[in-house]
C-alpha cells in the first residue's frame, strides 16, 4: 500500500468513527484498465496518484473528505463525474475537479505529459488560483498527509 493509499484510509477510518452523523458511502474502487479507457476522452494525462486515488474508491455517494476547521465534509467525485465536469469545463486550461465542498472545488489541471504528481487548487472561481499560479497544495499525497496530521489532534466529544 502507497503513502496515498494509507493516508487517506486513515482519513476515512477517522471520518468514520468520529463522525457516524456523516457516513459516507464509498464506491468500489477502478482498476487501472478501467480507468484507462475511461480517461481516453481526456485531452490530457491524469497523475499516477489520481489513479491511485480511484483504485482506492470511485468517488462517494455522500461527501467524505473531513475539514479539520469545519464540520462540512467534501464530495469526492466519481471519475465518471470527474470527466463530465471536465469535458464541460469552458476555460483556458484543462480542469479535472477531484472534491467540492459547497460551492468551491479541489481540482487539478490536466498535463499533456504524464507525471507522478500534480498541484491542488481549490477555488470557486478556478481562473483566479491558476492564474496567480497558487495551489493549496504541492499533491494530492501531500494535501491528505497534511489533513490527516490535522485531525489526528482533533479531540470529538
Amino acid at each position: 500500500m502507497s503513502g496515498l493509499t494509507e493516508v487517506i484510509e486513515f482519513i476515512f477510518s477517522w471520518m468514520m468513527q468520529n463522525m457516524p452523523n456523516h457516513p459516507a458511502v464509498m464506491r468500489k474502487g477502478l482498476s487501472r484498465d478501467v480507468i484507462e479507457a475511461k480517461i481516453q476522452e481526456l485531452p490530457f494525462y491524469l497523475p499516477e496518484e489520481i489513479y491511485e486515488l480511484y483504485e482506492w474508491r470511485n468517488g462517494g455517494v455522500n461527501p467524505f473528505l473531513p475539514h479539520p476547521d469545519a464540520w462540512d465534509l467534501a464530495t469526492f467525485f466519481s471519475l465518471e463525474e470527474a470527466i463530465s465536469l471536465s469535458k464541460e469545463w469552458k476555460g483556458d486550461f484543462h480542469l479535472f475537479p477531484i472534491f467540492r465542498v459547497e460551492d468551491s472545488g479541489y481540482f487539478i489541471v490536466g498535463k499533456k505529459y504524464k507525471s507522478e504528481t500534480t498541484p491542488i487548487y481549490f477555488n470557486d472561481v478556478p481562473e483566479d488560483v491558476v492564474k496567480l499560479k497558487k495551489p493549496i497544495n504541492p499533491s494530492l499525497t501531500t494535501m491528505m498527509q497534511d489533513l490527516a496530521e490535522k485531525i489526528e489532534n482533533i479531540k470529538i466529544y
